[in-house]
């Protein structure tokens, strides 16, 4: 092999490692900008006051919002769906931009990824109380199952005290 044919290819294989380190820190910037993307605003009031028509109906709603590559997702999804038996003047629904938990007899459970994107939440799982007239009153993210009932409640009386009941 010639020394012109070997700088060559030495030069192209620095070349390949330079492209690979510019992703890898490509890659690490988008992620930096989604987490101080997250904490920008405070994440409790990212959809508060925003009118979504498609929440709309004849009760106040508790919107679960699930993101499917969330493994803590699975573990929240249960213990809501039988949180809807104790609020009976209340709508329980999950929301999701996949069919992952479409499959639930007990709750209703909406596919729509475009609405998902609509309120762009910071967090997910989310918890959203939203008026009969689609407006969301309050929203919070999901600490832990164990004490989804609490945050329900919690919840609840947060977006009743907003509007001054």
């Amino acid at each position: 092999m010639s020394v012109t044919t070997a700088a060559l290819v030495l030069s192209w294989g620095c070349l390949a490692l330079l492209a690979l380190a510019m992703a890898g820190i490509l890659r690490q910037l988008r992620e930096l900008q989604t987490e101080v993307a997250q904490f920008s605003a405070p994440p409790w009031r990212a959809a508060t006051g925003r009118r979504v028509p498609e929440l709309a109906g004849a009760d106040p709603l508790v919107l679960l919002v699930l993101d499917p590559g969330c493994s803590f997702c699975d573990a929240v999804h249960e213990p809501f769906t039988q949180l809807a038996g104790e609020h009976p003047a209340t709508r329980f629904e999950v929301l999701s931009p996949r069919a992952r938990w479409a499959d639930t007899p007990t709750i209703r459970s909406r596919v729509d990824p475009g609405l998902v994107t609509e309120l762009d939440l910071p967090w997910a799982p989310a918890l959203l109380h939203v008026g009969a007239d689609g407006t969301v009153l309050a929203g919070q993210p999901v600490a832990s199952p164990e004490r989804l009932d609490e945050q329900v409640a919690s919840l609840l009386n947060t977006a009743l005290n907003r509007q001054g009941a």
